[in-house]
């Protein structure tokens, strides 16, 4: 059963301040698949990805990156300094970063390490926080890479 059941990802994308939904992001990874998502950056907790991960599967997140040209445009607007990929958990619900790419700090607009393995029946949250500036409307994806994997302490 666990075979056929998939990691989910989900990411309302809202309007504000009028909460209307323009469109949703929505995936499914089956057990040996690669993960591969696109997280719409935002200043807002509540614009978040919600990943299920069930019973006897396991999602491993490996690496993130975000889009040069994007990213150049973005850092041109007044006060904005970068974009952190943030996590959360059922056993933890505040948001925390894991990766930032700070436009004074960074040299890579890669990370190929963050090592996150999550197995189920779990949720988790994933934002692209922006690091100010997006007043103007601006944003940028953050792109999450890793593989979904059957739970081998379960089989």
């Amino acid at each position: 059963l666990a075979s056929r059941s998939p990691v989910t990802a989900l990411q309302q994308l809202r309007e504000h301040p009028s909460e209307k939904l323009l469109g949703e992001r929505n995936s499914s990874f089956l057990p040996g698949a690669p993960f591969s998502f696109a997280l719409r950056g935002s200043l807002r907790e509540d614009d978040a990805a919600i990943l299920r991960v069930p019973d006897g599967v396991c999602l491993s997140i490996n690496a993130a990156s975000v889009e040069r040209k994007a990213m150049e445009h973005f850092l041109l607007q007044k006060g904005s300094a970068g974009v952190s990929l943030r996590v959360s958990s059922e056993e933890n619900p505040q948001l925390l970063p894991m990766w930032t790419f700070d436009k004074e700090k960074s040299s890579s607009y890669t990370v190929s390490d963050l090592g996150l393995r999550v197995c189920g029946p779990r949720t988790i949250r994933l934002l692209a926080y922006m690091e100010m500036g997006f007043r103007s409307g601006a944003s940028v994806d953050v792109f999450v890479f890793g593989c979904v994997s059957l739970d081998r302490n379960k089989f």
